[in-house]
């Protein structure tokens, strides 16, 4: 994000104070998810604008999708990435299917349609995150709100733990980065 003539990783964090020795980053990259994604999401939720919610909440699976995936890319693609993801750490798309569901009727219909596919849904108050017992796909989007957030704690710690994490992390931000980095 811009402001005035300064580029900002996450909210006051400048692209220039990134720590590309990999310390802080990790806590870097948490601060970028949560400033720019997940309390968004949260204000929407709490407004009951789950279709807003539940678009911020997909856009931060993909990212953080690649942060986990992305310093290993060169065979990668975004939809292995982001289903991986899911199934590795939300526990309501574990399977296959239900990460696939995820990533082509979420994912794929927000980013490329700007709709959600075949009937699935956003909504609030389930007692599930993921219900598939009706005629169409629901998910509730505080719900989901909580197991990514839950999941990308975990990996946030994962990162602070491991150098060679921190290395990858380093190069990708480096990589995906690269203009915003050299213009600050």
């Amino acid at each position: 994000m811009r402001i005035g003539d300064v580029t900002y990783f996450a909210p006051e964090i400048r692209f220039s104070e990134l720590d590309l020795t990999g310390e802080r980053l990790p806590d870097q990259i948490l601060a970028r998810i949560e400033g720019y994604y997940l309390q968004a999401a949260d204000r929407c939720i709490r407004e009951e604008l789950a279709f807003a919610a539940g678009l911020l909440i997909v856009t931060c699976i993909d990212a953080m999708s690649r942060f986990a995936h992305g310093p290993n890319r060169l065979h990668r693609t975004t939809a292995k990435d982001f289903c991986t993801f899911a199934r590795m750490r939300l526990s309501s798309f574990k399977g296959l299917p239900a990460a696939q569901l995820l990533y082509d009727n979420y994912r794929n219909g927000l980013v490329h349609e700007a709709r959600l596919k075949n009937g699935c849904q956003f909504a609030l108050g389930l007692d599930r995150t993921l219900d598939v017992t009706g005629a169409f796909p629901v998910i509730d989007a505080a719900r989901l709100l909580q197991e990514v957030r839950d999941a990308i704690h975990a990996l946030v710690d994962e990162m602070r733990a491991s150098k060679p994490f921190r290395e990858q992390l380093v190069t990708y931000v480096r990589r995906e980065f690269a203009y915003e980095i050299d213009a600050a």
